[in-house]
Parts: structure tokens; C-alpha cells; sequence
């Protein structure tokens, strides 16, 4: 009976992974279907400009001088986050959990082999002041990076002007509540045009979305550059595998930034 039992299991188990494959590819294909009826007209001008990366391909929360060192020579693209220290300083954390083993930008460039040579994707959890960009100005002359290979992740207000007129790349949040219309073509104008008009006044190298908010980027965004992230979920995932390939064929989508799994 035990053994009955255990060759069922085995069974089950052979199973699950011969279908997981094949479920895998068709819930990605599900969830990136296109959205059909639109409520509102797709805006066709990209409004987006400036430096494309040469691969879509960050690795994510790259927050430790460690974890830069040891990844430097496998990703071209690292996506961090800046935080600001109790003196005022910038520091690189994800949040003030952090704070007690935070770096310093310079720390995590100076452990790179090439800095400029990679672009970087800073998601700035605090707003900057005139100060804080010319300390960045300055890091940037210092390792020879090319300020539009730093990208800035913010909304749209000061923070965004400063970083515009200092010559950074800005990848532009989206509005709250972008891809949540309610199905109605007045709520779904009004988002549409308040994106429409801050890309206009930012012209941003790209808007920044999460993966569940793709559709609606791509429906009536479909050809302004996009950068998406996915998840932080330390897991090998055929879903996230699948992403990447769709992604590939879209070329408005010029970041995809995930966990290394994947990759």
C-alpha cells in the first residue's frame, strides 16, 4: 500500500512539471493579452527621449557592495535604491531598515571594474534637493559615468525638474492609479491625459511600470519606452523566463528588471 501510495505521488509529481511549462507560457500569454474594448484613444507620440541601454536586462536591489562585486561582470544594468542618511547625506538602501549598513553611491562605483560602462537604474525612495544633484553631478565626473547612463526613478514635480535640467535620464512614475479605471472612458481620459502631459513636460528616457500595469501602458501608451519590473520574489520562475521573451518583442520596452533568476 505504501509503495502504491509513494509511485502515485511520483506520479503527481511528474506530472505537475511536464504541464508546468506549458501553463506557465499560457498564463503569460493570458495575462499580456491585449485590452479589447479601449476606452479612450491611444496616444501615438512617444513623448519619451534619450539614452537606450544596450541590454533591457537590471539586476534588481543591487544595495550592497558585495552584491555589486560579485555581479559586476554578469549585469550591465544594476537597479538600486537611495535613501538619505539622518546627517542629509544620500546613502544606498532600500529603506531606513537600512540605514545601519547603508553605503555610499562612491562605495558601490569604486567596487565596479568598469563603472561607466554600465547604466544604472536609482529609485530614488526620497526627494532631492539642488544639493543632492550636485553631489551626483560630481560622482558622475568622478568615475567618467555619462549622466544619462544614471537614471533617475521619481515622480513627476522638483525632484524631476532638477535631475531634467542637471542632463539625467528620468524614468517617470506612473499616476497613481493608472490601471484603475473602473471601466470608465471619463476616468480613463483623465489618466491618460495627466500622463500625456507630464511626459510632455519631462520628455522622461521612459515610465516606469510594474508588469500588471503593462496592458494598459501598452494599449494606449503602445509606443512610448517603457521600463518594467516584474517582482522581487527570490524564486527560479518559468513565468518570469516567459516575460522576458514577450518583452523582447516589444521594442517600446527598454528595461525589464527582475531578480537574477530569470536571467
Amino acid at each position: 500500500m505504501k509503495k502504491r501510495i509513494l509511485f502515485l505521488l511520483l506520479g503527481l509529481f511528474i506530472l505537475a512539471g511536464l504541464l508546468y511549462a506549458p501553463f506557465m507560457r499560457f498564463y503569460v500569454k493570458r495575462m499580456m493579452t491585449p485590452l479589447h474594448p479601449l476606452l479612450a484613444t491611444a496616444q501615438e507620440q512617444a513623448y519619451t527621449q534619450g539614452y537606450r541601454p544596450q541590454s533591457p536586462r537590471f539586476l534588481h536591489a543591487v544595495n550592497t557592495v558585495y552584491r555589486a562585486r560579485q555581479k559586476d561582470a554578469k549585469y550591465p544594468g544594476f537597479e538600486m535604491d537611495i535613501i538619505r542618511s539622518p546627517q542629509g547625506g544620500l546613502l544606498v538602501g532600500h529603506d531606513e531598515s537600512a540605514l545601519p549598513y547603508a553605503v555610499n553611491l562612491a562605495d558601490i562605483f569604486a567596487s565596479l571594474k568598469n563603472p561607466q560602462n554600465k547604466t544604472y537604474w536609482l529609485d530614488l525612495k526620497i526627494p532631492l534637493n539642488e544639493t543632492d544633484v550636485k553631489y551626483l553631478q560630481s560622482l558622475a565626473l568622478r568615475f567618467g559615468i555619462p549622466k544619462e547612463q544614471l537614471m533617475f526613478e521619481t515622480s513627476a514635480g522638483e525632484t524631476a525638474q532638477l535631475l531634467k535640467e542637471a542632463g539625467f535620464s528620468i524614468l517617470l512614475q506612473l499616476p497613481d492609479g493608472f490601471d484603475q479605471d473602473d471601466s470608465s472612458p471619463q476616468t480613463r481620459q483623465r489618466l491618460n491625459q495627466l500622463l500625456a502631459d507630464q511626459l510632455q513636460q519631462y520628455h522622461p528616457q521612459a515610465v516606469v511600470g510594474s508588469f500588471g500595469k503593462y496592458k494598459y501602458l501598452q494599449a494606449y501608451f503602445p509606443n512610448t519606452r517603457k521600463a518594467i519590473y516584474y517582482s522581487s520574489t527570490k524564486r527560479p520562475s518559468l513565468k518570469k523566463t516567459y516575460l522576458q521573451e514577450a518583452f523582447d518583442k516589444d521594442p517600446s520596452v527598454i528595461i525589464f528588471m527582475t531578480d537574477e533568476y530569470n536571467f
